[in-house]
C-alpha cells in the first residue's frame, strides 16, 4: 500500500486511436484509495484498452495516467510497482506448477517469507489441493484464481480486473465479491469491468462506458437517482438507462438498447 495522499488513479483526457477508430475519447476521472469501482459497458466500450492503458500496458494516444501521484509516462516503472492487471484470459508458464508460479512471483519482487501467505491464498481461493498441479490442466475459472492469488501475493495498491466474474460459478463469484470486500476494506484501490456481478452486490462506484467515453459515473444511489431507476439495481438497468440518457441528449448519436 502506500502513504500517498489525494486520488491513487487520476485519469486526464485520455484517449486512444485504432487507427481512425477511437477506442478512448477524452476520458478523465478520478479513483480514492481504498474505492471500489465497476466499469460497464457494452462489448467494445472501451474498458479493457481503459485499464491497459491506466496499468501501462498500452500507451494513450492522448492524455495521461497518474498513480499515487506519478505520471505513467513519466515513471512508468514506479507506477508499474503500485498497479496489477489481471486480463480475462491470464497467460501461464507451462513448466511451472502452481505453487512455483507463486514463487516467481515473489523472487521477481523479492518477497522473503512469502510462504505461509501464499499457502493460505491457494487455501483461500481452493486451490492449495492442486499447488502441485500444472495450470494447463485448470479449468478457467481456476486459472484466474491463481493468477489472482499471484497479484494479490505482492499486495498492489491498485488492482485491476478484467471481467473476473466471467469465469466463475455463482458461488466461486460471491466469494470472490467477498474477498475483494476484505482487500478494499484493507485499503486496496479496486477497478474492475465487468457485465455482471453478484445479486444485490455493488460496488463503491459504476463508471459507465459506451463508444470509448464515459456516459454515466456515480455511486450506486447517486445513478438510481440521475437514472430514474426504482428497486434493485443490476448492470443490465444501469447500462440500459444511462444508454437511453445518452441516446435524449441533444445531437446525441442513436444507441440500441
Amino acid at each position: 500500500m502506500t502513504d500517498h495522499n489525494g486520488p491513487v488513479v487520476q485519469v486526464s483526457g485520455l484517449s486512444y486511436r485504432y487507427g481512425s477508430l477511437f477506442a478512448l475519447a477524452n476520458v478523465s476521472f478520478d479513483v480514492q484509495p481504498g474505492e471500489m469501482v465497476a466499469l460497464v459497458g457494452r462489448n467494445g466500450a472501451g474498458k479493457s484498452t481503459l485499464l491497459r492503458c491506466i496499468a501501462g500496458w498500452t500507451q494513450p494516444t492522448d492524455g495521461d495516467v497518474r498513480v499515487v501521484g506519478q505520471s505513467i509516462k513519466q515513471n512508468e516503472r514506479l507506477v508499474r510497482e503500485h498497479v496489477v492487471l489481471l486480463p480475462d484470459t491470464p497467460s501461464f508458464y507451462d513448466e511451472l506448477t502452481a505453487w512455483e508460479h507463486l514463487q516467481f512471483v515473489a523472487q521477481a519482487n523479492g518477497w522473503r517469507d512469502w510462504e505461509d501467505e501464499g499457502e493460505d491464498l491457494l487455501r483461500r481461493y481452493g486451490l492449495l489441493p492442486n499447488k502441485d498441479a500444472f495450470p494447463f490442466a485448470f479449468s478457467r475459472g481456476m486459472r484466474y484464481k491463481l493468477a489472482l492469488c499471484m497479484a494479490l501475493l505482492i499486495e498492489p495498491t491498485v488492482l485491476l480486473m478484467d471481467e473476473p466474474l466471467g469465469p466463475l460459478d455463482p458461488v466461486s463469484a460471491d466469494e470472490l465479491w467477498e474477498e475483494m470486500g476484505r482487500h478494499r476494506a484493507d485499503g486496496m484501490t479496486i477497478i474492475l469491468s465487468s457485465h455482471q456481478l453478484p445479486q444485490e452486490a455493488h460496488p463503491d462506484r459504476y463508471i459507465i462506458m459506451e463508444q470509448g467515453e464515459v456516459i454515466a459515473d456515480g455511486t450506486p444511489d447517486g445513478l438510481r437517482r440521475t437514472l430514474k431507476l426504482d428497486g434493485s439495481l443490476t448492470l443490465d438497468d444501469l447500462l440500459r438507462a444511462a444508454l437511453r440518457a445518452r441516446r435524449a441528449k441533444p445531437g446525441a448519436q442513436a444507441a440500441d438498447v
